[in-house]
């Protein structure tokens, strides 16, 4: 232990020392009856005509009497510099090292005042320090609880270092503190007035109330810690109502209802010296959570072979519930809704056990198994059924040149794969097949075209339409044509396919086949037909075209009907147009099938007054082309047009009058002319040939009051 420095004018012991020192120990003596004989207050000040200086040693003081209760000691300290290490505070014993202190202030290194609490030093908030400057100190001690809150004099305004701070927790508990240490490594500190007094310590809250959430019928409970001079008095609060009947640092509360959440909680901790108010803490009551019931249970389903089962579930509970659906006991990956559908069905299905699993965090419960009945698919008489495995009818003949076959298709499936076409011998493979119509995974209709299959336009099917199907098929040049009836209207799915590619050299065909892999396809009714010798005709609705008059700058169309009049199909390879004015759109790339049409409209908009001719041009494969239609118009000049308006007016003391007119009968209304008319007449000469026009006037009096419209009158320009 170092040697206390007393810091004085002079280092030397005269009478008057002397004197001082006698009257110390008098002092302390007094200090220690006092004690006795009134222990329950006390002040006290310890060598206030002597400071202690620190440095590079360490420097004790011992207070009058041993604390052990809740007190206050106070003291002013100067350090040398802006940069020292000093440490000043209490200890049991004379400190020879800082794990002997068990509360200690600090001016550290960085420049800045902090305190110890348990393993480090801490600072509610940065605290800088200057050289040669007194601070005053203040620190409660707790030595029940080992804990303490410090504050420094910044000027005339008490800064907090810290509340609620912990003992030094390298020490074993100690049930009493004696002496005022200090200990400077770096430039020197200077302690002074030292003060001790077991006043009162006001509460300081050092835990506050948490927030809870309970279930509705769970209890909440809430809890304070706090430091301050025993008595100690606890009340809390909800909503900011007292809660008559608590009194401990705990509260629980009664059984909560639904009606409690968003109820706040507080507490008011009191003694003699002062009230520490808590935050709110919120309590949330939640909702119990029930359990899972199944109110509608899955029902049993009958369906056919390559169609799908709907199962449904309906179950009350607390949100979020989950579902798990198995087969025959087994979970079914991602069937995870209150619905499951089934993929396409087969006969080994039947007899099939579906159940589901219902869950929630507070249980789960499991349906009744469904049981799934699947039916086989029977074809009608003389159909076939494609389910699975190849089927073959035989034609009535084997073609070896021009033929057309008829069938129908019934899907059963809404999404399938299924092939149905012709071949020379029974097909067992997609190889086999030269001509073929699929529905096909994506859920439209296409044909097959040498390496692929493809359609000229996206044809959708549905399960269970009967779709009739019409291939005209030329065995000699490898190609066919193949359309489907959708209602009354024949859909074209190709023209000029080629066979299947493997199929590029077959000399003849004898059989109608069927292959579904996915779903099942009935086919029925198939009738084949010998086509008579190709012929290829196009015709046109007119020969001529005569547009008559045309104003200039005007135009007029008219339609033309370009017809297949032969049994094959015929292709528009280009339509071209002579003669100035005259335009023509559509049919240029068109196929039409036997009998089908498309309309060519021609268009004549005259650039000049005269008489105007030309021609159009419709190139194809057919036998008769090209065919022409002659073209022929006048262009004739604009005519203007005026409609001229008179009235009578029905009232005297009128001055004008306002001309409104509309293309609606009705109105809206436009007013023309800048300015009334002082005569009841107007010309209009805005109007344009082919047009209607409406009007009505209105009459103004001096005053400029205007009147209601006028009856409308209708005016129709040739």
């Amino acid at each position: 232990m170092g040697t206390i420095v007393p810091v004085t004018k002079k280092n030397l012991v005269t009478k008057k020392n002397l004197v001082a020192t006698k009257s110390l120990v008098a002092s302390l003596f007094t200090l220690l009856l006092l004690s006795v004989v009134s222990p329950a207050s006390f002040s006290s000040t310890v060598n206030s005509q002597v400071c202690f200086l620190s440095s590079g040693t360490w420097v004790n003081t011992r207070l009058a009497q041993a604390q052990s209760g809740s007190f206050r000691i106070t003291f002013d300290v100067t350090v040398s510099g802006s940069n020292v290490d000093a440490v000043h505070g209490l200890s049991s014993g004379p400190a020879s090292a800082y794990a002997n202190m068990f509360v200690a202030v600090r001016f550290n290194a960085s420049g800045h005042i902090d305190a110890r609490s348990g393993s480090n030093y801490v600072a509610a908030s940065t605290i800088p320090y200057a050289g040669r400057t007194t601070y005053h100190f203040i620190l409660d001690v707790n030595v029940a609880t080992h804990t303490y809150n410090a504050y420094v004099m910044i000027g005339s305004m008490q800064t907090t270092i810290g509340t609620g701070l912990a003992f030094r927790n390298e020490l074993a508990p100690t049930s009493s503190l004696n002496y005022v240490a200090a200990m400077t490594t770096t430039g020197s500190s200077t302690t002074c007035n030292i003060t001790l007094s077991n006043s009162s310590m006001a509460p300081s809250i050092i835990t506050q109330p948490v927030s809870q959430s309970v279930t509705a019928g769970q209890i909440a409970t809430f809890s304070v810690a706090t430091t301050g001079s025993a008595p100690l008095t606890y009340q809390w609060m909800k909503n900011g109502v007292v809660i008559s009947g608590v009194s401990s640092s705990n509260y629980s509360t009664p059984v909560t209802t639904i009606t409690d959440n968003g109820a706040h909680f507080s507490v008011s901790v009191s003694n003699v010296s002062g009230t520490a108010s808590s935050n709110s803490a919120l309590l949330t009551v939640t909702a119990p959570i029930i359990a899972p019931s199944i109110t509608l249970q899955p029902m049993a389903q009958s369906v056919t072979a390559g169609q799908a089962a709907t199962f449904s579930v309906a179950a009350s509970g607390t949100a979020p519930m989950t579902y798990q659906w198995s087969r025959n006991g087994s979970p079914i990956i991602g069937a995870t809704s209150s619905l499951y559908t089934t993929a396409l069905t087969a006969v080994s299905d039947n007899g099939s056990q579906f159940t589901v699993r219902v869950s929630n965090s507070a249980g789960s419960v499991v349906s009744i198994p469904a049981t799934l009945t699947v039916k086989a698919v029977t074809p009608p008489p003389g159909c076939l059924l494609s389910a699975g495995t190849w089927v073959a009818t035989p034609l009535t003949q084997v073609q070896t040149s021009s033929f057309r076959i008829q069938f129908d298709i019934t899907p059963v499936a809404p999404i399938e794969d299924g092939v149905t076409g012709m071949s020379a011998a029974p097909g067992a493979a997609y190889t086999d097949l030269a001509a073929a119509v699929r529905f096909n995974v994506a859920g439209m209709i296409d044909a097959r075209n040498g390496g692929s299959f493809v359609a000229a336009t996206a044809i959708p099917y549905t399960a269970g339409t009967a779709y009739h199907f019409i291939l005209d098929v030329n065995v000699g040049t490898h190609t066919y044509n193949a359309y489907v009836m959708l209602g009354s209207v024949q859909a074209t799915i190709g023209t000029n396919l080629a066979f299947r590619t493997e199929q590029a050299a077959v000399s003849s065909l004898a059989y109608l086949n069927g292959f579904t892999v996915t779903g099942s396809d009935t086919i029925c009714n198939a009738v084949t037909t010998t086509s008579a010798a190709a012929t290829l005709l196009l015709n046109s609705s007119v020969s001529s075209l005569n547009f008559g008059n045309v104003n200039v700058s005007s135009s007029s169309t008219q339609n033309i009907t370009m017809s297949n009049a032969g049994n094959s199909s015929v292709t528009i390879a280009q339509v071209s147009v002579a003669g100035a004015g005259f335009n023509s759109t559509g049919a240029s790339g068109i196929s039409l099938a036997p009998g089908q049409t498309t309309i060519l409209t021609s268009t004549f908009a005259p650039s000049a007054s005269g008489a105007a001719t030309g021609k159009i041009t419709v190139s194809s494969n057919a036998t008769n082309s090209p065919a022409s239609i002659s073209l022929s118009g006048m262009g004739v000049a604009a005519v203007a047009h005026t409609v001229a308006l008179s009235w009578a007016p029905a009232v005297t003391g009128v001055s004008a009058f306002r001309t409104y007119v509309s293309m609606i009968s009705g109105g809206p209304y436009v007013e023309m002319g800048s300015v009334p008319s002082i005569t009841p007449a107007y010309t209009d000469s805005s109007v344009q040939s082919g047009q209607t026009y409406f009007y009505v006037v209105t009459a103004v009096d001096a005053s400029n009051n205007e009147s209601l419209y006028s009856t409308e009158v209708a005016a129709i320009v040739p």
